[in-house]
């Protein structure tokens, strides 16, 4: 549970870069407590890498992210301790393009 005054996530000058094509560039966000955030951009923006940094599926080259007020990037985290207290849902655009969003999302058990 989030302590009071501590927002829920935080992300602080988030980095990733693949070879010279930088992806996220001091990359701030805040989430607090029930709050619902949508990440929306053109194709090849970074929503994906964001939120794959989030989940640190992958590894962000600078910057820090903290989850409940821990910094999960220290490297001395239990990253799948981690994952455990994260979830991410990645759908392909036609997964199932018969349903709406909205049923595709809520498909799951």
């Amino acid at each position: 549970m989030t302590p009071p005054g501590v927002p829920l996530l935080r992300v602080e000058k988030l980095r990733k870069a693949y070879g010279d094509k930088v992806v996220l560039r001091d990359v701030d966000l805040t989430v607090d407590r029930h709050e619902v955030v949508c990440l929306i951009g053109a194709s090849g923006s970074g929503k994906s890498t964001l939120l794959r940094c989030l989940d640190l599926a992958e590894t962000p080259d600078d910057g820090s992210i903290f989850l409940d007020g821990e910094e999960v990037t220290d490297p001395t985290v239990d990253i799948r301790r981690v994952r455990r207290r994260m979830g991410m849902v990645f759908q392909a655009y036609n997964l199932f393009p018969h349903m709406s969003v909205l049923d595709n999302v809520t498909l799951a058990p």
